[in-house]
């Protein structure tokens, strides 16, 4: 935060000239901040206000500050749950982009290694279940049961030597592809 504060703001007061840093030592405060991710990295804008000021214009420093009046530790508070929300939104956007990937490649292996035992779109019941019904965490715990022989896995002639091949990035794949051909 101190190298962001040290930075010269756009717009209002500060006409360029002025950081954070210098409005608070001319009797202003940060009335709120507003936080974006930009094309070329993250962008504040500050709102600041003085004891005889109401709400000024915004003042931006590569980010945002917006809003009423509020502590440094709430401002500071705001920044990290907009951070963590950045965060989790990122880490979701990885998530589906891994699956989607997956989903590509799970289309040709379901095409030949599984759709004929369980049919084109897993509508074909194998032991108690069909797999486009399973979730993902159950077709996983049915590969570990094929891998490790338990129940009624154990019987079965051809699966070994269709899922020794199979992980959980695949099973994730296949689901989703499964999914989106009902």
């Amino acid at each position: 935060m101190a190298t962001i504060e040290s930075i010269a703001l756009d717009g209002g007061e500060c006409a360029g000239k002025y950081s954070i840093n210098d409005m608070k030592a001319k009797g202003w405060s940060v009335d709120d901040i507003k936080i974006t991710q930009t094309p070329k990295g993250m962008s504040f804008i500050y709102i600041l206000k003085s004891p005889d000021h109401a709400k000024i214009a915004p003042m931006v420093a590569g980010g945002a500050v917006a809003g009423g009046s509020i502590s440094q530790e709430q401002m500071e508070a705001n920044i990290m749950a907009k951070l963590e929300a950045k965060k989790v939104a990122e880490e979701k956007a990885k998530v589906e982009q891994e699956i989607k990937e997956a989903k590509i490649d799970a289309q040709g292996i379901y095409t030949n290694q599984c759709q004929n035992c369980h049919g084109a779109k897993g509508e074909v019941r194998k032991g108690n279940s069909k797999l486009k019904d399973l979730t993902i965490e159950q077709m996983e715990e049915a590969l570990k049961d094929y891998k490790l022989g338990v129940g009624e896995k154990a019987s079965s002639v051809y699966g070994p030597s269709h899922i020794n091949f199979l992980n959980d990035k695949t099973i994730k794949g296949i689901k989703a592809y499964l999914d989106s051909i009902q």
